[in-house]
């Protein structure tokens, strides 16, 4: 098959792009040709399927993408970006939202932003955005994406929950793992160093925790120094890093802080893979692979509800991750870690959901 990958630009790396590098890799292995571009190109040759990763720059073009393509164009929806101005799905409180996209409302709520996104976020025609996506096939990472599709008019029958590539469990690793070799927790967070992405407030849960522990931060991003200035002893700064899942291999479980709603928490998940627990808050579709006591801990409220704002504290992802700390929860459950990887991410299942659809 001729495949054409749109929404994927060079000058970014996150969840995003390892899906679309992933997923690539895999279809070229399989004897399709990929080719993988930022904006539609201008000219629009013959493609047997065509996903597209990001909403196309303006209407018209997403409006030349499905007069040319029909039924072989596809939809990842790997963000809020189709029914959130903000694109993060909290207001300016930091408050998660659950709201429907609605255009007055959504459309003060982005005015109250960074300067420098004023313009981009108020000038957005979500709305005909949306009147054009909603016939278009959606693939979602997890079922809450697809739940909040729903909600913003797609039919249910158009919306596909297919959960990113991953190429497989790395057991022998896994096996060899040694947990809490010094006595204590060593933390791993991979990730921006932005406010939705928690690290400050992991860096907060670090100075309440009860028992020992090492903190590595590999990651940059505008909070970067103000992070740094305020660390306890123990926390180690490592700054962006090409290969960062190599540190799987040293860390007893990952930190996913999140304080947005995260669609899918690819760091999480590759964690996983790794063999490697997680505790993180229970937000947007993390609950997907995050199985509380079994791959991980969510952090809780004093009554132990997860998905409410009192379980995302400091304190309360601090409690979890004491809770956490012991060396034979931590081999049990980075066990149950490989047994959902495999179940959840099989390749080629994931390459029949993609292609058949």
């Amino acid at each position: 098959m001729k495949i054409l990958f749109t929404g994927v630009y060079p000058h970014l790396y996150g969840g995003l792009e390892r899906f679309a590098e992933r997923a690539a890799a895999a279809l070229r292995a399989a004897g399709h040709t990929v080719d993988v571009v930022g904006d539609p190109p201008s000219e629009l040759d013959d493609r047997d399927f065509v996903l597209m990763q990001k909403i196309p720059p303006t209407v018209a073009d997403l409006k030349r993408l499905k007069s040319r393509y029909g039924e072989r164009l596809h939809f990842y929806a790997h963000d809020h970006e189709l029914y959130c101005l903000r694109r993060h799905y909290y207001d300016p409180l930091r408050r998660l939202c659950d709201r429907t996209y609605s255009f007055f409302p959504c459309r003060v709520c982005a005015a109250v932003t960074r300067s420098s996104y004023l313009k981009r976020n108020i000038t957005r025609p979500l709305c005909a955005f949306l009147d054009e996506m909603r016939d278009v096939k959606a693939f979602v990472p997890a079922k809450y994406i697809k739940d909040n599709l729903v909600k913003n008019g797609f039919r249910p029958e158009r919306v596909k929950v297919l959960y990113p590539l991953f190429t497989h469990s790395f057991r022998e690793e896994a096996a060899a793992h040694r947990w809490m070799p010094e006595g204590k927790l060593r933390i791993l967070f991979m990730g921006q160093l932005i406010a939705g992405k928690g690290a400050g407030l992991l860096i907060e849960a670090a100075r309440l925790m009860k028992v020992q522990r090492t903190l590595t931060i590999a990651g940059a991003g505008r909070d970067e120094e103000k992070l740094r200035s305020r660390s306890p002893e123990g926390v180690d700064f490592l700054g962006w890093q090409e290969n960062a899942q190599r540190f799987f291999k040293d860390a007893d479980v990952c930190a996913l802080p999140s304080l947005w709603n995260e669609p899918f928490g690819t760091v999480g998940a590759e964690a996983l893979s790794h063999g490697v627990p997680v505790v993180t808050f229970d937000v947007g579709g993390l609950s997907d692979w995050l199985v509380d006591g079994r791959t991980g801990l969510f952090a809780k409220a004093p009554d132990g509800a997860t998905r409410v704002a009192a379980a995302r504290t400091p304190a309360a992802f601090a409690a979890a991750l004491d809770a956490i700390a012991d060396s034979a929860r931590l081999a049990e459950m980075g066990t149950n870690a490989l047994d959902i990887v495999d179940r959840l991410f099989d390749p080629g299942n994931f390459m029949k959901e993609l292609l058949q659809w």
